[in-house]
């Protein structure tokens, strides 16, 4: 009896395990960097801090304010993106013996790029084929930029889908009319 097994399962598993040690890498350094930044923080306590409101939540604020559906603001908001989906994919070039090299310097950078605002957020895909980040950036042009800029991208190893996205418009229909 001949078990059929997966070729790339030790390369996956191999991806998993790097992309899981950047992991905790990145929020050992996140946690360090966030107690020093509370420890000096510039509002003392008790005091408020002011917000700033953006232009893409100054729009939204609008749409809350207006009740009629198929108002303007909500065909403004079909076409307005808040954050672009980023999507990476390992290339080719992505062997278990390159990937190594490059994982600390990709780690710490995509830590920098998030501490300035430009990542919201960031996974691992579950099955180690790459990562996925949802970025502060209204330009799918600009993510590209920032992501060629990593490591894995200078070295064409993981290439990224570009998605933007905004406000789930559809939901102004569920208002009634008034």
């Amino acid at each position: 009896m001949k078990f059929l097994t997966n070729q790339h399962a030790p390369t996956a598993r191999y991806r998993r395990a790097v992309l899981g040690l950047a992991a905790v890498a990145t929020a050992v350094l996140l946690a360090g960097s966030n107690v020093r930044a509370a420890s000096r923080s510039e509002y003392p306590t008790g005091a408020s801090q002011r917000q700033h409101v953006t232009n893409s939540e100054k729009d939204l604020i609008k749409m809350s304010e207006n009740k009629a559906p198929g108002s303007a603001e909500m065909v403004a908001a079909k076409t307005l993106t808040t954050k672009v989906l980023a999507i990476g994919t390992w290339t080719a070039k992505a062997t278990p013996t390159t990937i190594p090299k490059v994982m600390p310097s990709e780690a710490y950078d995509t830590m920098r790029l998030m501490l300035a605002g430009k990542i919201d957020q960031w996974f691992a895909k579950n099955d180690g084929s790459g990562a996925v980040f949802l970025m502060n950036v209204t330009d799918p042009a600009e993510a590209h930029t920032l992501l060629e800029k990593l490591p894995l991208g200078q070295a064409d190893m993981m290439t990224f889908q570009l998605i933007p996205v905004g406000p789930l418009w559809p939901l102004g229909l569920l208002e009634p009319a008034k």
